[in-house]
């Protein structure tokens, strides 16, 4: 991982077959949401879709930071957001629902109408240093908990 004065470092795919490493600033997180320190992240049959351009267009904006299975500890709140939070070892779901239209309102936010954005998709992910993700996307966990299990969430959730 890179020190405070490194930046960050992210894994861009610029189109399909072609990516390259980066070194950036580190993110800063805007209002409602939390910069997150990623530990680990895991590697998905979607994310070699993404590579390989075979993800619907409607579900892909390159160039991206690959990167919707991960864990890591929350280091910076934007505006609005409990700075209880930093510190706090966590994870996020990736479809960023948008929590006002009625199927949202109605808790079925895997029918949003309000646009689709996920992050490792659409929004930079977590083949990277650090990710910035909406404060209402968090899943805190314990403690003690493991980060490079705790990656492994989001593929068991959706089994």
């Amino acid at each position: 991982m890179s020190g405070p004065d490194e930046g960050s470092r992210a894994v861009v795919v610029e189109r399909p077959g072609q990516h390259r490493l980066v070194r950036r600033d580190v993110p800063a997180p805007g209002p409602g949401e939390v910069l997150v320190r990623v530990a680990a992240a895991g590697i998905c049959m979607s994310d070699r879709e993404l590579y390989d351009g075979r993800r619907d267009a409607a579900y892909v904006r390159y160039p991206v930071t690959p990167g919707h299975e991960w864990a890591g500890t929350v280091e910076a709140v934007g505006a609005g957001v409990d700075a209880a939070l930093v510190g706090r070892k966590t994870v996020a779901e990736g479809f960023r629902a948008c929590g006002t239209c009625e199927r949202c309102r109605c808790g079925e936010t895997s029918l949003c109408t309000g646009g689709y954005a996920e992050t490792g998709f659409t929004e930079p992910g977590a083949f990277a240093d650090h990710l910035t993700v909406p404060a209402r996307l968090l899943h805190l966990l314990a403690d003690d908990a493991e980060l490079r299990a705790a990656a492994l969430l989001e593929p068991a959730a959706v089994v």
